[in-house]
Parts: C-alpha cells; sequence; structure tokens
C-alpha cells in the first residue's frame, strides 16, 4: 500500500518540474506602443533570449516604432541587450529585465515639398517585465511592459513601452 501511494506522490510532484523545464532559446515577436511626448507611436518588437541559467537569461531586443500628426513624422528604432530574471511555473513565466543600447531617432516635416528631417542616435536603456502564458508545449503569449530613459541633448527623456505578442521557445535535446 505505501509503495503505490508513494509513486504516485513522486509523479505528482515531478510534473510541475517537467511542465516548467526552462528552454535553451526563446524568440519573441509582436506589437509594440510606445509614446514620444504627447504622440503615440506604434510598431513592432523582437527579442531573443539566450538561458544561462535556469533563473537568469542574456536579452537582444530590437523594437521600431512610428508615428505622425499635424505633418510631422517620427521614428524610433531602439537596440538594446541586458539580463532576464525569470521565475517560471507551471503554464506561465514571469519576468523582470534591465536593459541598455542605443536608440535611433527620426523627426521630420514637410514643407512645400520639401522633406526637412533630424535624426539621432542617442543612449537608452529599459526597465520592466512581463509574463508569457503557455498555449503548447513550445508557445506562448506574452504581454509587456517597459519603462523606457532616452539621454538625448543633456536632458532624460522617459516613455513607457508596451508590447503583445508571441513567444516561441527552442527546447535542448
Amino acid at each position: 500500500m505505501r509503495a503505490p501511494v508513494m509513486l504516485a506522490l513522486l509523479a505528482l510532484c515531478g510534473a510541475p518540474a517537467l511542465a516548467a523545464e526552462a528552454p535553451s532559446a526563446e524568440l519573441f515577436g509582436g506589437y509594440s506602443y510606445t509614446k514620444n511626448g504627447d504622440q503615440g507611436l506604434n510598431g513592432g518588437e523582437a527579442t531573443l533570449g539566450l538561458r544561462l541559467t535556469r533563473w537568469i537569461s542574456v536579452e537582444v531586443d530590437a523594437s521600431a516604432h512610428y508615428g505622425s500628426a499635424l505633418g510631422t513624422h517620427t521614428s524610433r528604432l531602439f537596440f538594446m541587450g541586458g539580463p532576464r530574471f525569470t521565475y517560471r511555473g507551471r503554464g506561465f513565466t514571469i519576468f523582470t529585465h534591465y536593459l541598455a543600447g542605443a536608440v535611433r531617432s527620426r523627426s521630420g516635416l514637410t514643407v512645400v515639398g520639401v522633406d526637412i528631417a533630424e535624426t539621432r542616435t542617442d543612449f537608452s536603456m529599459a526597465f520592466g517585465g512581463g509574463v508569457d502564458i503557455g498555449i503548447s508545449d513550445g508557445w506562448a503569449a506574452r504581454a509587456q511592459g517597459d519603462y523606457a530613459l532616452i539621454r538625448a541633448d543633456g536632458t532624460t527623456e522617459k516613455e513607457p513601452r508596451f508590447s503583445a505578442g508571441f513567444v516561441y521557445r527552442f527546447r535542448s535535446r
């Protein structure tokens, strides 16, 4: 009687560990939104995360955001990387990250058929986090929010960034 009960308990305790197995890499792609002052910018984001330990990954993030209002056109291209800290539960993953890198900003307007634009590259960093909800063994849906800081012309610009999309998880064999 004791042996079957013990085997059942071991099987139940082992199931969450298998379900929460950490992938060797994750690839995220999806919609992203940020603000530049009062102007909302829509775009996309792609992230590659490579696992170092069960809880720590290195992350490379690229996003592009575009918008126009009252004849002006604005774009922001972020290229950042940094550590990601992860907690894996049964069917979900919670993470936080700190990213640093560069942002390429372009603002322009067209006056009497002439395009006037300014482009600059500045230091940027972002910190935030999100949650992945498992859809299948290899796929998850992600929602994340970041707070981006951009050091430009001696001032610090602060902008929120929200993203949602899908994650593909590469399992080590």
